[in-house]
């Protein structure tokens, strides 16, 4: 009994147990001023606000680490969140390769139901497997062709140097429209054209504004092809370590802070699209819409058939077409 009443006196005087407070670093390649970056700050605010301090999340935009070293960190726990784009995953999950194949998305109809119906659930709780949890889908819009000249279909592309991103799919798709692929870091672009090393580069309008128009260096790629051969999405993952050391409650409320951020991500990405097209008009930058895309579609047919060769890509696929269709 005075064991009891001696463990009573110290709770008492110690007060009410008070949860450990959490700093959860968040990383970023993208800009401080890019729709996605943004969006995550909004995230962060609201964490913030709604566990009082509690939880923080720590957002690093343009870390400077690549997205392949970002990933090793949050599956190792050594960072707690980033966003990351989906072509990481696909040596990892390669149902995820379906999310990068070209032509594939119809429009932002097609994207929203793909990502934010069973699909898109299906493929963030598939992170587990690889000891990450999905939080949300960011959608970045469609990449296209940035270059010294109009690119209006396959012959367009003959010998064109294009940068792209370090993956397999990326170069792949290039290639077929008929480009000589040059797998870049996506820091090393816009000096890689200055420098005429590479002819052109493939990014989606809110990036082109962002990285290039920003920077005044749109006279190095003065002319923007509207291909629209490509639509990846980015995914926002915190490290299963991290997740379990919140509890239920707060994975809750970071789980529903990170949809509302994605809302607005998307909200931003078609603001910023706007912004794009204007500036890039006042600069003098031509943007090119007549473009043969069913011919670049069909070009790249190989690379969709290649992929559609894994039973779990060719499933998706399917799946995702279907969804085009749907109300």
């Amino acid at each position: 009994m005075r064991v009891l009443w001696s463990s009573i006196a110290v709770a008492l005087l110690l007060g009410p147990v008070v949860a450990r407070a959490e700093t959860f670093g968040l990383s970023t390649v993208h800009r401080p001023d890019y729709p996605s970056a943004l969006a995550m700050a909004e995230m962060s605010k609201l964490v913030a606000e709604r566990t009082g301090g509690r939880l923080k999340l720590a957002l690093r935009p343009k870390s400077g680490d690549t997205e392949s070293f970002t990933l090793q960190q949050v599956r190792s726990g050594r960072l707690a969140m980033a966003t990351l784009g989906v072509a990481n995953f696909h040596d990892l999950l390669p149902a995820t390769a379906a999310l990068s194949l070209p032509y594939l998305f119809e429009s932002d109809d097609h994207v929203r139901r793909t990502l934010d119906g069973p699909i898109g659930e299906e493929i963030l709780s598939s992170l587990d497997e690889i000891d990450l949890v999905g939080l949300c889908f960011y959608d970045p819009g469609y990449r296209s062709i940035m270059a010294r000249r109009p690119i209006r279909n396959v012959a367009d592309m003959k010998n064109l140097k294009v940068g792209v991103p370090r993956s397999e799919m990326a170069r792949a798709t290039m290639q077929a429209m008929g480009g000589q692929p040059v797998p870049l870091p996506v820091d090393l672009v816009h000096e890689a054209i200055k420098a005429r090393l590479i002819d052109a580069a493939e990014e989606n309008p809110a990036a082109y504004l962002s990285a290039f128009l920003a920077s005044r260096q749109q006279t190095a790629t003065g002319v923007y092809s509207l291909t629209r051969h490509s639509r990846p999405p980015e995914i926002l993952v915190v490290s299963k370590a991290a997740w379990q050391r919140l509890s239920p409650d707060d994975q809750k409320l970071l789980r529903a802070a990170a949809q509302e951020s994605a809302t607005l991500q998307r909200q931003l990405r078609i603001e910023r699209e706007d912004m794009a097209r204007a500036t890039a008009a006042s600069l003098g930058v031509e943007i090119v819409t007549d473009v043969d895309r069913k011919a670049l579609a069909d070009a790249t047919e190989p690379v969709s058939a290649h992929y559609g060769t894994d039973p779990a890509v060719k499933a998706l696929v399917a799946r995702i077409k279907a969804t085009a269709s749907l109300p």
